[in-house]
Formats: C-alpha cells, sequence, structure tokens
C-alpha cells in the first residue's frame, strides 16, 4: 500500500469482469499466453479460477447470506460442542429479512451494530491510511484489496460497526461492486459477520501490519510503534471476543499474548477503543493529543 499508487500491482479489469464485459476465459487464456514466470501466472490465475470461483459458490450456496440469523452470537460453545466451526453453524438458524431496501442480509456473528463513521464519506479522521484510501475511492471508485481488507474493513471491525452497512458503503463507493462479488468479500472476509462460514478467522490487525505493508505512517500524526490506537484497538476486539476467539486454533498463539497482557494495557486498550469509535462517530478528528493517559 502506498500513497504513490493506488493500483501497485492489482490489475483495474474487475469492474469489466463483474459485469461480464470480460469473461474469465478470456482473461486466464490471455495470462497462460505470456512469457512471465509460472509463479506469476499461478498467483494471478488462483485469483481468477480459485477465489472468484470459491466466492461464488458461497454467494449461491447461502442466497447471499440471507439464510442466517442476524441476532446476536449465542453464548461461547462449552467443551462438548464439537469444536469451534461445527458450533458456529448449528447454531445459526435460517432466516430471511422481508422489507430490506435492497433485501441484503444482514448477518452480524459478532453482534455488530455502530453506524458508519462519516470519514468514510469523505470527513477527516485523522489516519494517514484511512484519509488517503478513501479520499483515493472517492476520486477513482476503487482501490485495490489490500487497503479494502486491512485498512477499511479492519478498522470498522476493530471499533464494531454494522457490517451490512459496511457493504452498502462499499455498493456507492466503488465501481466493481456487485453482489455476488462484494457480499461475499465484505460480510464474509472483511467482517467476520458470518463466523467461520466462509473464513476460519477474523482479518484483523494492529498498526505494525499497517506499517510493513504500506508508507502511509509516515505522513501520519501517530507513531505505529508508540501510540497509533490501532494497535490497541487490535487488543481491545481481541478482550471483547476472547471467548470466542480462544477456541480459534489460527489465533491460539495471539490469544496467549492476549492472557499476558496486564489488567493496566487492557483498561488502556478499552479506553482508547472508546474514544476512537466515539470520536470517529462524532465526525471529529483522532488526534495524538486526545489519546486517554495511560
Amino acid at each position: 500500500m502506498s500513497v504513490q499508487s493506488t493500483g501497485l500491482f492489482h490489475t483495474r479489469i474487475s469492474s469489466l469482469i463483474n459485469i461480464n464485459r470480460l469473461l474469465p476465459d478470456r482473461v486466464v487464456k490471455d495470462v497462460m499466453g505470456m512469457d512471465i514466470p509460472v509463479p506469476s501466472k499461478e498467483g494471478f490465475i488462483r485469483q481468477v479460477l480459485g477465489w472468484r470461483e470459491f466466492v461464488h459458490h458461497i454467494h449461491v450456496a447461502t442466497d447471499g447470506f440471507r439464510t442466517l440469523s442476524t441476532g446476536n452470537p449465542p453464548v461461547a460453545p462449552g467443551p462438548g460442542d464439537g469444536g469451534y466451526s461445527r458450533w458456529a453453524g448449528k447454531r445459526w438458524p435460517s432466516k430471511r429479512l422481508p422489507g430490506d431496501p435492497d433485501g441484503g442480509a444482514k448477518p452480524s456473528f459478532l453482534g455488530y451494530e455502530t453506524p458508519l463513521p462519516p470519514a468514510f464519506w469523505g470527513e477527516t479522521s485523522g489516519f494517514a491510511c484511512l484519509d488517503h484510501i478513501v479520499s483515493g475511492i472517492w476520486t477513482e471508485g476503487y482501490s485495490h484489496h489490500i487497503t479494502r481488507l486491512m485498512v477499511l474493513c479492519n478498522l470498522v471491525t476493530l471499533i464494531g460497526v454494522s457490517p451490512r452497512e459496511l457493504t452498502d458503503w462499499f455498493w456507492v463507493a466503488y465501481t466493481d461492486a456487485y453482489d455476488w462479488v462484494v457480499e461475499p468479500n465484505v460480510l464474509g472476509m472483511g467482517t467476520f459477520a458470518v463466523g467461520e462460514l466462509m473464513t476460519t478467522k477474523p482479518y484483523v490487525s494492529g498498526a505494525s501490519y499497517i506499517l510493513r505493508m504500506s508508507d502511509y505512517c509516515e505522513r501520519c500524526a501517530f507513531d505505529p510503534k508508540a501510540n497509533c490506537p490501532f494497535t490497541n484497538l487490535y487488543w481491545a476486539f481481541l478482550a471483547r471476543h476472547e471467548a470466542l476467539l480462544r477456541r480459534n486454533p489460527r489465533r491460539r498463539m495471539v490469544m496467549a499474548s492476549l492472557r499476558k497482557r496486564d489488567v493496566v494495557r487492557r483498561q488502556y486498550d478499552q479506553a482508547v477503543f472508546s474514544m476512537v469509535r466515539d470520536t470517529l462517530l462524532s465526525g471529529n478528528v483522532i488526534k495524538p493529543e486526545k489519546l486517554p493517559g495511560m
């Protein structure tokens, strides 16, 4: 992710493919005929024949996630529940959602209902990564999948935003938005709104990931190694959902680290979470001097 390019190593053909003006068969054949390294071919074709087909299957098999309930998740599983994945599937009854303007499903495995902050509509947030990405989206109607997943979806998951509101925002903001593409990617992978039905873990991170994968932090008022709220939001998220995530094998190591986090740091994480969420919802700018005292 870089301020120097909104595309980097990503194509701009998703809009054409998603509306069938450019067929996947044509794309795959063109790439197969290129004189490029095999790993490059394999990585690209896996996205077209692998991920896209998987996403389409999920959308069809769940009727666009309309077969999932919309209530808060039940209590954490007990020792005899047979594992996190099977428990998550069995305890969610089928339910349709009549009366919604777009008929879209509203699953929220984590019970999130917070509105989408004004920063997603162009108000300054104080986070250089978020503000740069949103500005580019409103200019081009596009950002690549790492910015979508690890900044936009990451932030709203960390502060508890309604997954449906974010999905509807994607409809408005992106030129490649299409129901079977957007809904599984946002509701399933981006926000963990359907639990482990589609992905095996929530895709969340602290500031260290954004620092490692981008140059946004160089232009931010926050220091990713010292006071960036993304890190506290990350730990606060893990603490709030500890009962659910402690049984997830892909979260075992980080949950062990959480258990070693002392009470004072946990309280500070929660204070930062409340401050960031409330500041973003009010449309105000988050500044280092506004952070709660340790």
